[in-house]
């Protein structure tokens, strides 16, 4: 035997004209949220901006986002880059002054400055990714060595504390 299950949606509350302009002759003035609070409608703010909108009525803009706005415009590219360059710069310093660096603590540090480095790139309007038949480096062919000198140095030094146990 099925069921057969209905559901009613009630319709929410009807505001008059009066009452729309009221609240967005407020809205106008202090922002949905504030006005919502103040006049304890309408229920959602969704039907408050589809209120300014019908009425083609601008809203300010809430505390909170202008806030939030505010928060996201301090971060340009300027501040970006210099983010990036101090993370660069204290991945360099960390491989440099750490004695005891585990070849895998090598390599995040390493990745990590890669990822900075992508970054500024992307900032900078410069491409992001390789792909070609570029040749090795002096440069890349260093790093490969002393990548190959942290493990035989790891390799060499779990061989004696083994030996030793």
């Amino acid at each position: 035997m099925s069921r057969v299950f209905v559901i009613e949606i009630m319709p929410g509350p009807k505001y008059t004209e009066e009452e729309k302009l009221a609240y967005l002759e407020k809205a106008s003035e202090i922002g949905h949220s504030r006005a919502r609070r103040e006049l304890g409608y309408p229920n959602s703010w969704s039907t408050a901006n589809l209120w300014a909108k019908d009425y083609n009525v601008t809203i300010a803009v809430d505390e909170l986002k202008q806030k939030s706005a505010a928060f996201n415009d301090w971060y340009s590219t300027e501040e970006q880059l210099i983010a990036m360059q101090e993370v660069i710069s204290r991945g360099r310093e960390y491989i440099n002054d750490k004695a005891d660096l585990t070849p895998d603590e090598f390599k995040k540090t390493v990745e990590g400055m890669k990822r900075a480095i992508e970054t500024m790139q992307l900032l900078q309007g410069k491409a992001t990714s390789r792909a070609g038949t570029e040749e090795a480096t002096e440069t890349d062919a260093a790093i490969r060595n002393l990548l190959s000198a942290f493990e035989s140095d790891e390799q060499r030094a779990s061989g004696q504390r083994d030996q030793g146990a």
